[in-house]
């Protein structure tokens, strides 16, 4: 006995419930993940894909063999055992409250590798101090009418000598940068001896403005750890990482180091999903109620599906298509049962259950 076929408004879906999973997990993923690449827009960003953004930076990274973190909290640097971690900080637009510099300083002396790349803004001075690191950044423009990539704004530096940083580098491209006051730290790369400080603004060489090598990029031994100072924050952005060999030269930074912190903590650069992500993540409790969640979803969803099946069930039981009906006896009984099916529905249902019957003949 066939059972009368379920009008096409009331089936069931035709996956699984994993897979039914499956597509809401994958199409919240890709949401997240296309929300995060295009809304942030700030320079240096993480989640900024565009030219002034340091969307790439998180690849290079993980190229050179670290665990890549993106960093939202200073309580994510690490005090002890962080020998095995490099900290990046692009231009903090904001300050470094004296407990989060603390924090920092203790990462340093236990070992752990900071790198402060910042131009103009004040804040990459105090927290150089705050560690005390001894190199500090200029604060002036610097040109080079002679060496440059473009215009005398992109000047071309090079090597000091030869370092881990600087392996495999023969140029690196600076874009709007100013220059390290090394102090007692080691020059890494300086400019050629064409570059002037622009002092008055004007991006001429005049006045007292004298042509020199000036550093760009120091590195000191501070504690047990290292602070590098570079003086151009741009030198990790999209664009610049394809500029002469930037890319080999951040890529070196990372090296030897187990895990890369891109400390976001201070810079407004992090979107809404991207960051309730990352915090998901940080955070065990939050973890805990994530799966709490879902657990008690999929336990309503499982208690709903099944009663559906039973109602089901028992809304059709009892209503069986007498199998001795003809042809147009099944028709007419599935126009009765079914008056809103249309005509090409009814003998497409009348053509299955005759194919079932004769089915069930054979078999039987």
């Amino acid at each position: 006995m066939a059972l009368t076929p379920l009008s096409e408004d009331s089936r069931l879906p035709s996956l699984t419930l994993p897979q039914l999973l499956l597509a809401a997990y994958t199409a919240l993923t890709v949401i997240a993940l296309v929300y995060a690449a295009s809304t942030s827009s700030a320079a240096f960003g993480a989640y900024n894909s565009q030219w002034d953004g340091a969307g790439e930076l998180r690849g290079v990274a993980a190229d050179a063999g670290a665990n890549v973190t993106v960093g939202t909290n200073v309580s994510q640097y690490p005090t002890s055992g962080a020998d095995g971690t490099v900290a990046v900080v692009l231009s903090p637009a904001e300050p470094y409250s004296s407990s989060e510099r603390t924090r920092i300083a203790e990462f340093v002396r236990g070992g752990g590798t900071l790198v402060v790349a910042e131009d103009y803004r004040p804040h990459g001075n105090e927290l150089l101090a705050a560690v005390g690191a001894d190199a500090r950044f200029d604060g002036r423009p610097v040109y080079d009418n002679r060496n440059y990539y473009r215009n005398s704004s992109l000047p071309e530096a090079t090597p000091a000598g030869d370092y881990p940083e600087t392996t495999g580098v023969d140029t690196v491209v600076l874009n709007y940068a100013t220059t390290v006051r090394a102090g007692n730290a080691t020059t890494l790369v300086n400019t050629s001896e064409y570059a002037y400080l622009d002092s008055n603004g004007n991006a001429n060489l005049d006045g007292e403005e004298q042509l020199a090598s000036r550093p760009v990029v120091t590195s000191e031994s501070v504690g047990d750890g290292r602070v590098i100072a570079v003086s151009d924050p741009s030198i990790f952005v999209n664009a610049m990482l394809e500029r002469g060999d930037n890319r080999r030269f951040v890529q070196n930074i990372v090296t030897n180091h187990d895990t890369a912190l891109l400390d976001y903590s201070h810079a407004s650069s992090v979107p809404p999903v991207a960051a309730a992500v990352l915090a998901v993540q940080r955070s065990d409790v939050l973890l805990l109620f994530c799966g709490v969640v879902l657990v008690g979803a999929l336990l309503a969803y499982d208690r709903r599906l099944d009663e559906y099946l039973r109602d089901r069930l028992r809304e059709y039981r009892g209503h069986e298509v007498d199998p001795h009906l003809s042809r147009d006896g099944v028709e007419k009984y599935l126009r009765a049962r079914h008056p809103d099916w249309g005509t090409a529905q009814v003998q497409r249902v009348t053509e299955a259950i005759i194919k079932q019957r004769s089915e069930r003949q054979r078999n039987d």
